[in-house]
C-alpha cells in the first residue's frame, strides 16, 4: 500500500525549501543563516525549542495528536471578551497593575505598554530599552515596576507610578535578563538571566544583596514564597528547580576557613529536584505557599509539589492536555485555580486539587445522610408523611454519595487532573498569563507572540 502521508510531506518539503531559497526570506532573517540565526538566538531566548518543535514530520503530528485527542478531550471553549493589539512585535508578558482596571504589556518592540482594560486604550508606553523586553511585575505597593530584558545594557529598570520614569537603571546583569518579580514584603526582587544566574536586590537602594548561579544555561524564572519572603525558588532551562533560604546571608561563613578551602568542603544550602519535567526545560515557577510550589515545563505538564517531604520533593499532581510545552500559569490569590499559556497557542484552566475537592465534598454528603439516618430513627413514631418524606431524602442522598464516590475513584484512577476550560484567539504561542478575581469574576489576560493581548471573564462559580 502507497504511503498516504508521501504526497503530504513532498509538498511541505518542497514549499519549505521554496520559502527558505528566496530572496525575500533571507532579507527577512534566514533561521539557517548561521549570521542570522545567531541574531534570532539573541533576540529571542527560545528559539532553539521552537525550531527543535517545527522540524517534527506531518505523520508525526498526526499520529501523536490522535492518540491525544483520544485520551484528553478539549474542555468547553471561551472566546475573549477583548483583544489589544499596538505593539509591532511579539508580546512577552502581561501582568495586572498599577492601578485597579489596569494592566502591562512588555514586548520585543522595546517598549512596556499600560492599558485600560475596560476601554481597551493604551495609556501610556515606557521606553528605556535598547531591545525587546521579556518580563515586567508590579510591586504590591503598586507604586513600582520592574521591566527586563535584552542587551547588556539598560536590561533592568525600575520605573516609578504613576510618573512614567526611569527610577533606577540596575547593572547587576551583564546579559539579557528573563524575568523579574517582587517580595510579598516588597522589601526585596528577584531576576534571572540568560547566564543561569539568580540575582537579589534590595528595593530601596537597589543595591544587589545576593547572586548565584543556580543553573547551567539560562534561569527562566523566580517566585518569592508568598508566606516567607526569605524562600526564593527558580527555574532554569537545564530541567532543575532550585529554592535557596536567603537566611542564610546571616549565617557565619564557616564553610570559608582555610581548613574546609584545604578539604575542599562546601557548604550546599540549595534544596530542589534535578529532574523536574523528565529533564525537560522548566519555564515557570510559582512558590505558592511554604508546602507548595507549582512548576512548568517542556514535557507540556502543568505539576504541583509538595515541600514537606524534605529535601526529595514529591510531584503530588499533574495537569495534562496540553500538546506542547506550556510557557506561563498563573494561580489565583486563593489557589482554588490555575490558567495555564502553551505554545499551541490555547490557554487552560484548571482546578487545584479535583480529587481533594472531590473528598471533602463527600465527607459532607456522608454527613448529611448520617443525620436523615437518625432523623428517620428518632421519629419512627411522627406521621406516615414526615416518614415518607425523610426516607425520600435518604434515597436520594445515598444515590449522591455513590456518584461523588464514583467521580473521586475515577481521579484517583487517572492520576492527574484535567482542565475545565480551553480559552482560544491566539495564533502563536502564549507567553505569559495573569489572573484577577473580583469575588464573582475572573478576569484572566494572555499575551502571545503573535502581538496580542487577550481578556477572557469566566464566572467563578461555573468553574466550581
Amino acid at each position: 500500500m502507497a504511503d498516504p502521508f508521501a504526497l503530504m510531506n513532498k509538498s511541505l518539503d518542497r514549499q519549505s525549501r521554496a520559502n527558505l531559497g528566496s530572496a525575500r526570506r533571507r532579507r527577512l532573517r534566514d533561521p539557517e543563516n548561521p549570521k542570522d540565526k545567531e541574531y534570532l538566538r539573541a533576540m529571542h531566548p527560545d528559539f532553539d525549542e521552537v525550531m527543535m518543535q517545527g522540524n517534527l514530520d506531518y505523520r508525526t503530528r498526526c499520529k501523536t495528536d490522535a492518540d491525544f485527542a483520544s485520551r484528553f478531550l478539549i474542555p468547553p471553549i471561551v472566546d475573549p471578551k477583548q483583544v489589544f493589539q499596538e505593539h509591532v512585535n511579539s508580546v512577552d508578558c502581561v501582568c495586572w497593575g498599577p492601578d485597579p482596571g489596569l494592566f502591562l504589556s512588555a514586548s520585543h518592540d522595546a517598549t512596556v505598554k499600560i492599558w485600560s482594560a475596560s476601554s481597551g486604550k493604551c495609556l501610556e508606553t515606557l521606553r528605556g530599552h535598547d531591545a525587546g523586553v521579556f518580563h515586567c511585575a508590579v510591586s504590591k505597593s503598586r507604586k513600582l515596576i520592574l521591566s527586563c530584558g535584552a542587551g547588556e545594557t539598560n536590561n533592568l529598570l525600575m520605573w516609578q507610578w504613576p510618573q512614567p520614569k526611569v527610577v533606577k537603571t540596575l547593572k547587576t546583569h551583564r546579559r539579557s535578563v528573563f524575568h523579574a518579580t517582587f517580595s510579598s514584603d516588597d522589601r526585596q526582587f528577584a531576576t534571572t538571566d540568560m547566564d543561569g544566574n539568580v540575582a537579589v536586590h534590595d528595593v530601596g537602594s537597589g543595591t544587589c544583596t545576593l547572586q548565584r548561579q543556580l543553573h547551567l544555561g539560562p534561569a527562566h524564572g523566580s517566585s518569592f514564597c508568598r508566606e516567607d519572603s526569605n524562600l526564593l525558588c527558580s527555574a532554569g532551562a537545564d530541567g532543575e528547580l532550585k529554592m535557596l533560604d536567603l537566611r542564610e546571608m546571616n549565617l557565619p561563613q564557616s564553610w570559608m576557613l582555610p581548613s574546609a578551602v584545604a578539604n575542599s568542603a562546601s557548604l550546599r544550602v540549595c534544596m530542589g529536584v534535578e529532574v523536574a519535567h523528565d529533564g525537560h526545560p522548566v519555564y515557570a515557577v510559582e512558590f505558592a505557599d511554604r508546602a507548595t510550589i507549582f512548576s512548568s515545563g517542556g514535557d507540556h505538564k502543568l505539576k504541583r509539589w509538595d515541600l514537606r517531604t524534605g529535601r526529595f520533593w514529591t510531584c503530588v499532581e499533574e495537569y495534562l492536555g496540553h500538546t506542547a510545552p506550556i510557557r506561563s500559569f498563573a494561580v489565583s490569590p486563593d489557589q482554588r485555580f490555575l490558567v495555564t499559556g502553551c505554545e499551541d497557542g490555547s490557554c487552560r484552566v484548571w482546578p487545584k486539587d479535583p480529587l481533594g475537592a472531590s473528598r471533602t465534598a463527600l465527607r459532607g454528603l456522608r454527613q448529611q445522610l448520617q443525620q436523615v439516618e437518625q432523623d428517620i430513627q428518632v421519629n419512627s413514631g411522627y406521621p406516615q408523611q414526615q416518614q415518607q418524606d425523610l426516607d425520600r431524602k435518604k434515597t436520594e442522598l445515598q444515590q449522591v454519595v455513590a456518584a461523588a464516590r464514583a467521580d473521586g475513584e475515577q481521579l484517583a484512577r487517572d492520576g492527574h487532573t484535567t482542565a475545565v476550560r480551553t480559552l482560544t484567539g491566539h495564533v502563536s504561542q502564549v507567553s505569559a498569563c495573569a489572573w484577577q478575581e473580583d469575588g464573582q469574576t475572573a478576569s484572566i489576560l494572555s499575551s502571545s507572540w503573535d502581538q496580542k493581548i487577550q481578556l477572557f471573564n469566566i464566572s467563578l462559580s461555573e468553574l466550581a
